[in-house]
């Protein structure tokens, strides 16, 4: 098996007994030594999901391993295994999500390795769903990214749906979106469009019913075309963060603009020339109303109606 689908299942025990491998031995010799100097360090506990890069002669290896219990409070360690040079970090989440339905696999399990098909499914599940995600829209890959960033609620519309598919691309949207990390909310998928402001992702015709900016044709540019599905997924953080970033500059701009003019002239050339500044306009907009900043609407309030003014003096003197 390609070291980039393996996997270790422990049991929690002072040996750590290896109940399911899909490893060569000296990985897994490797792993069971960091693992039992880990438990030494801290009681014999480990309390959260770790991502380690292990090496030792010619093993190399990027490490994901947390605790899970089954229904009989009984601990087991499970380890999802890279090649040394596999970025797994920015998958924290989707291995997280994934090992947390490890614990309904194995208490439903009446024999321990009946979960080996759960384990066997954890890289296509985790890892390669940016790639086909990717194949599967394409062209309408801007505007996907546009709805990630800008839309909380979105509509799945399915008539005979490609179970994998909608989960991946329900995975990829919340894998580019901004709201977790700025409000610790998740986005809200929903079948029937009842959902206030969603917008329709059609699976039936292939149709992502929105328009994009020139942010996130950049953004689907530096990926489309991308085969690394480790390489993908830090593209996506990278723009996240860039995008985080420019939030954070039009927010001390405006926070400036209480006291200072000049910073609320500076806010309005930012936003207006910045090629993601609708969306960062409607994300503070939000923010303001979600935390009650009353100064920050009223601000932004006067910003956009300054803008809609500059917008109809600019076609005024185009007719002109």
């Amino acid at each position: 098996c390609r070291l980039r689908m393996s996997y270790i299942l422990f049991k929690l025990d002072n040996t750590l007994t290896v109940l399911i491998s899909k490893c060569e031995s000296l990985t897994v010799n490797l792993i069971r030594t960091y693992l039992l100097n880990i438990l030494a360090k801290s009681n014999s506990s480990i309390t959260s999901s770790h991502i380690q890069a292990l090496s030792q002669d010619d093993v190399s290896i990027s490490l994901y391993y947390r605790s899970v219990k089954d229904e009989n409070a009984e601990s087991y360690i499970v380890c999802l295994i890279c090649d040394g040079n596999a970025l797994m970090s920015p998958f924290y989440h989707e291995l997280d999500k994934y090992t947390d339905s490890l614990s309904d696999a194995i208490s439903a399990a009446e024999n321990i390795c009946d979960a080996e098909p759960f384990l066997d499914s954890w890289y296509i599940s985790c890892i390669e769903y940016v790639l086909r995600v990717i194949d599967y829209f394409r062209s309408d890959l801007p505007a996907l990214l546009y709805i990630a960033l800008s839309r909380n609620n979105i509509e799945i519309h399915a008539t005979q749906p490609d179970k994998q598919i909608v989960q991946d691309t329900q995975k990829f949207i919340s894998a580019c979106s901004l709201k977790e990390l700025m409000y610790n909310t998740e986005v809200v998928f929903t079948a029937n469009g009842d959902q206030e402001e969603s917008v329709m992702i059609d699976f039936d015709n292939k149709i992502v019913n929105y328009e994009a900016n020139t942010f996130c044709r950049k953004w689907a540019g530096s990926i489309e075309f991308e085969s690394d599905a480790f390489k993908v997924r830090q593209v996506l953080e990278d723009y996240k963060v860039q995008a985080n970033e420019d939030m954070n500059t039009f927010r001390r701009l405006l926070h400036l603009a209480e006291a200072d003019h000049y910073a609320f002239f500076q806010g309005y050339e930012f936003i207006k020339l910045h090629e993601n500044g609708k969306i960062l306009f409607e994300m503070l907009s939000h923010e303001s109303m979600v935390y009650s900043l009353e100064s920050l609407e009223k601000l932004l309030n006067i910003l956009q109606k300054f803008r809609l003014y500059k917008d109809r003096l600019s076609s005024t003197n185009s007719v002109r």
